[in-house]
């Protein structure tokens, strides 16, 4: 596959200075977003009544919507990235007003909870044909040097956002909120995506190389390449295993005794953690690649499994261990990410952007499918057969197993020739 170019060779910084404000401005919009609606969803389920297995599709659906891309592929030569994103934004608006009706309507059963969940995967499938055009415009308006430190600056802001919204949300929400409680942080979710449309306007993108292929041709093209058939495989895998696991600790949480309004205000917790560590994690990506930093978080979080067999049930002590557990989760997602990402940008080529995000973003979708649907059975199953310990035992293997992407991602294009934890703990 063609080297990629230099980013000057194509935008000046000015331009990219600007370009990178406006996406920083969609990626906070996006933060707001995720905690009016997406975070807060599968608790709108639950005031419902949906099943445990129900609230595994969630994190399928998330992963589903993703196939979305398949259509921006074919639409992002004709409207251009930044036009291809504006219109999924606005085109998923409908379904968005969509939710927030059914919320208002205050219905409750389990056919009410498919039905917000067929409406919520549709909204998140038209927003993802816009979203094909996110990481090729980041990676026109970011140098690989400078890589980290663009992503640092962006999910700083992003992670402040989530350090008050969420805490506002969960004390309006309260401890058992009712179905038309949610309609109102919806209907301000419709408002955050309608900016993030706004924001899109303004970033510089660059030509896009004329088609010359048919589309699978390119898809299969893009597989050949060794550094992106191995990344596919880590993302795939490092998914499944999330996908399994992450959505169900609000089930076990709330089933051990912590109140819905606590579970919530768990997510500016995370978002400190992630932002304690986040100029750190940048500054390894920007200067010792990968490697090191996927290393150290999927190592610590596989040995993080054990510790829900030492989940306590009930108040103050649940919220204590939740606290502690999503603080520390929070510090090793902000590495995880920005070494998932830096690991993604390398193997992608910019010759073919659209197809090789859109293969690793698949992959990822993939995993999401078979780890959600496989989560959320394995803990309802698990929770039938052995009581309520059950799906504790469950999370504890299920999470340990994080340590197989581990292993995967030693095969990442540029893991031989960065720098290995030994080497940064024999520099400090």
């Amino acid at each position: 596959m063609p080297d990629p170019v230099a980013p000057d060779d194509i935008t000046t910084r000015h331009a990219r200075r600007q370009s990178q404000s406006h996406l920083i401005g969609i990626a906070v919009s996006g933060a707001a977003n995720n905690a009016l609606l997406t975070s807060i969803f599968p608790l709108f389920l639950l005031s419902l009544g949906a099943s445990p297995f129900l609230i595994g599709l969630v994190a399928t659906s998330t992963h589903i919507q993703k196939m979305g891309r398949i259509l921006g592929l074919q639409f992002m030569h004709r409207t251009g990235k930044a036009g291809l994103f504006f219109w999924g934004r606005l085109g998923c608006l409908p379904a968005g007003l969509g939710l927030a009706l059914l919320a208002y309507q205050g219905g409750a059963g389990v056919w009410a909870a498919w039905i917000g969940l067929a409406v919520f995967t549709l909204r998140g499938t038209v927003q993802q044909i816009g979203n094909t055009a996110w990481w090729p415009l980041v990676q026109d308006n970011t140098s690989k040097g400078a890589f980290g430190s663009f992503l640092t600056r962006m999910r700083l802001q992003q992670r402040l956002l989530e350090l008050v919204l969420p805490l506002l949300v969960g004390w309006y929400l309260g401890s058992q909120p009712g179905a038309r409680d949610f309609a109102l942080p919806f209907s301000l979710a419709i408002l955050t995506t309608l900016a993030a449309a706004l924001f899109s306007r303004g970033v510089a993108e660059r030509a896009q190389p004329p088609r010359q292929q048919g589309l699978w041709r390119r898809l299969r093209e893009v597989l050949d390449d060794a550094p992106m058939r191995a990344y596919a495989v880590f993302i795939l895998v490092r998914t499944a295993v999330l996908s399994a696991t992450f959505p169900l600790w609000v089930v076990a949480l709330t089933d051990w005794g912590l109140p819905v309004s606590y579970f919530v205000w768990l997510t500016p917790v995370q978002a400190l953690g992630y932002m304690a560590g986040l100029r750190g994690w940048g500054r390894m990506v920007d200067r010792h690649g990968s490697r090191a930093a996927l290393t150290i978080t999927l190592v610590l979080q596989a040995a993080m499994a054990p510790t829900w067999l030492l989940l306590p049930q009930g108040l103050p002590w649940i919220a204590l261990w939740a606290g502690l557990v999503h603080l520390l989760w929070g510090a090793l997602d902000g590495g995880h990410q920005m070494g998932q990402s830096r690991a993604m940008m390398d193997a992608v080529s910019r010759d073919y952007q659209a197809e090789g995000f859109a293969i690793a973003i698949y992959a990822s979708a993939l995993g999401g499918f078979v780890g959600g649907i496989a989560g959320g059975a394995c803990f309802q199953w698990t929770e039938g057969a052995m009581g309520m310990r059950g799906p504790l035992y469950y999370l504890a293997i299920a999470q340990l197993a994080t340590i197989v992407p581990w292993l995967l991602s030693t095969r990442l294009a540029e893991h031989a020739r960065e720098t290995p934890v030994r080497q940064l703990w024999q520099r400090a």
